[in-house]
């Protein structure tokens, strides 16, 4: 047997920066941050030549961390693509992201642990392939493009690259509770909601198309707060308006929320000092009692990783 391995991370979310419909299709454009989940694949393989892949039997010998069914399901529908049934596999993966928050934490360990196995492997990797390949098991991020991206979660009717990352530091409050993604988008009451809200939300998508093209982070910020008071009637945050008023009064440009999670945060210039940053953390703090808070940082999407040491 030939053993191979590789390692890949990809980032996980805080919230999106506008999440509703247009014409009734459901979308979102989510909000990379700089956390993340890793994962590394080492598999065991018969001898092949030039790593060719395309085997005839099928042995699934699967040694996963506990709770990544999902993942599971990922990896299994990825190597039927790539013609690879006849394999042992381990993925060993670590994570920076709360599950059940809205930080994007299921499809970033899907995408994490898929850019491990296709860098084991030395195959290419194609992120609107394996956005696809996510969508067949849930409603997905598009963390796995570089660029921010809107995306039809859904049904996947469409995916648009928008451009680079807006920067920004968040200052993100979590109040306790978890919300489960699929529920959330199974809920009967989610079409009437959004078609309420298509013209604010029509309005954010204006404002952050303008704000991304000019680089300006106050209009993709208002764009966010529209988006985040739209959801507060269907998926309320604990202290919203107090919170975005005090955010706007410590010099910050608005509030993003995870629609289909718990969190909520505010967005802050890239260049605000570290002593600015500790004050207003422990202000926060005092004021607004959390369970969980932190400062984050805005990053580029997609997969990093490489060739591992399949010895260790």
């Amino acid at each position: 047997m030939k053993q191979y391995a590789g390692w890949a991370r990809c980032p996980g979310t805080c919230g999106e920066w506008v999440q509703g419909a247009k014409d009734g299709v459901p979308f979102l454009i989510g909000c990379p941050i700089s956390r993340y989940a890793k994962a590394k694949a080492k598999i065991w393989l018969p001898e092949l030549k030039n790593r060719e892949v395309g085997l005839d039997k099928r042995i699934w010998l699967w040694r996963l961390p506990p709770g990544k069914n999902k993942t599971g399901q990922a990896l299994k529908l990825f190597a039927r693509e790539l013609k690879t049934t006849n394999f042992a596999l381990k993925i060993e993966m670590d994570s920076q992201l709360a599950i059940g928050k809205g930080m994007a934490s299921s499809t970033a360990d899907m995408v994490a642990a898929l850019g491990a196995f296709a860098h084991a492997l030395g195959v290419p990797w194609e992120e609107e392939k394996i956005a696809r390949l996510a969508l067949r098991i849930e409603p997905t991020d598009p963390v796995m493009f570089p660029q921010i991206t809107e995306i039809a979660h859904q049904d996947g009717s469409y995916i648009k690259q928008l451009g680079p990352e807006i920067k920004a530091k968040l200052l993100m409050l979590d109040w306790g509770g978890m919300l489960d993604t699929e529920a959330f988008n199974a809920r009967a009451d989610l079409g009437e909601h959004y078609r309420k809200n298509e013209p604010a939300i029509r309005l954010a998508l204006a404002h952050f198309y303008e704000g991304l093209a000019k680089k300006d982070l106050e209009l993709a910020a208002h764009a966010s707060t529209i988006s985040a008071r739209c959801n507060q009637e269907f998926n309320p945050k604990p202290e919203f308006e107090r919170f975005h008023s005090w955010v706007k009064a410590q010099g910050g440009l608005g509030v993003i929320a995870a629609h289909s999670g718990t969190l909520l945060a505010g967005i802050f210039p890239v260049d605000l000092p570290l002593r600015a940053q500790k004050n207003l953390l422990w202000e926060a703090k005092d004021q607004f009692h959390p369970q969980m808070i932190e400062w984050v940082e805005t990053c580029q999407g997609g997969v990093e990783g490489g060739v591992a040491d399949a010895r260790r």
